[in-house]
């Protein structure tokens, strides 16, 4: 991780979930803010020991206090920024708190479980209505600097078709649910998706709750869009796991290197450094919030809404078909 930046010199921070809890990425989001300037001031857990444990563990990698807070609510009434980084069953109290308190929020993803389609539509427009910035943690679009360098104009044609090889902890329907976001928004930074997009054509592989391995297709389509998508999932536990996107016939093959560092292999050999795709989130998500443009918040949760709506639609498809 690089020095300490100063653009978000003044961002209180406050996470909730800042441990490791189903490979949660609180700890990594707390550093890079702070690495961009920003203070993690406290954080909050599904308990007050769970919570004391992560805040010791992030004062002695921060170097400095964190508070520990009784829940959400208390943390997020003395930050700038709330970042819900637990599992989604911890989302919408999160989100609700940072509407309450008036401040912005970066949520992991999904937002919310897919059964709760419709309190997730209530909450993106709760902060639209209110001004507040609300971001969700999905890094795959940045990594898509790889695809432009790789193949340059690739973006330039029409895309059909678009995988992502990813591979989740857990096995079974919740490696889909937890995976899905990362797809979809490729998909939105790849295809100019129009906000009435549906889906169709879902299908699975495995649809077992024990499947280790699955592949999850579906086809996006509307006025200005029809693509077939693939979502090739299989487990694997051990560090670096392996991903890759493909946009056509242009693929993508993650690498992880020392100190995290991260590439992409084309399949001819040819190598793309890009910088880390979860500092360049961190990054601009500070940048939006310093820049308070109303304009980019509304265009923010205007995918966040479509990519939820796109994610209750394929798996609701897939339980319709099991």
């Amino acid at each position: 991780m690089a020095g300490v930046d100063s653009v978000g010199a003044g961002v209180r921070v406050g996470v909730v979930g800042a441990g490791r809890t189903r490979q949660g990425l609180g700890p990594f989001l707390a550093r890079w803010f702070e690495a961009a300037g920003a203070e993690v001031v406290g954080v909050s857990g599904r308990s007050v020991p769970r919570a004391r444990a992560a805040a010791n563990l992030l004062a002695a990698a921060l170097g400095h206090p964190v508070a520990v807070h009784q829940d959400a609510r208390s943390l997020a009434a003395v930050v700038d920024l709330l970042v819900v980084a637990c599992p989604v069953e911890g989302h919408i109290a999160g989100l609700d708190a940072a509407l309450e308190a008036g401040v912005a929020c970066l949520c992991e993803k999904p937002l919310t479980s897919w059964r709760e389609l419709d309190r997730c539509v209530e909450l993106v427009q709760a902060f639209r209505a209110r001004g507040l910035l609300l971001a969700e943690n999905c890094q795959w679009p940045y990594a898509l600097d790889a695809l432009d360098q790789l193949f340059p104009g690739a973006r330039g044609r029409p895309i059909r078709s678009v995988s992502m090889r990813l591979s989740p902890a857990w096995p079974g329907p919740l490696m889909v649910e937890d995976s899905l976001s990362h797809l979809l928004s490729v998909l939105q930074a790849l295809v100019p998706l129009p906000r009435d997009a549906r889906v169709r054509d879902v299908s699975q592989s495995d649809p077992g709750d024990a499947a280790r391995e699955n592949v999850v297709g579906f086809s996006v389509c509307g006025d200005r869009a029809d693509v077939r998508a693939e979502l090739h999932l299989r487990c694997c536990a051990e560090q670096p796991r392996p991903a890759w996107v493909q946009v056509e016939d242009a693929r993508l093959d993650r690498e992880i290197g020392e100190d995290y560092a991260i590439a992409f292999r084309a399949q001819d050999g040819r190598v793309c450094n890009v910088r880390d795709p979860l500092a360049q989130l961190v990054y601009g998500v500070i940048g939006d919030l310093q820049a308070n443009r109303r304009e980019r918040s509304d265009d923010i949760a205007d995918a966040i809404e479509l990519r939820a709506k796109l994610y209750g639609s394929v798996l609701r498809g897939l339980q319709d078909r099991g």
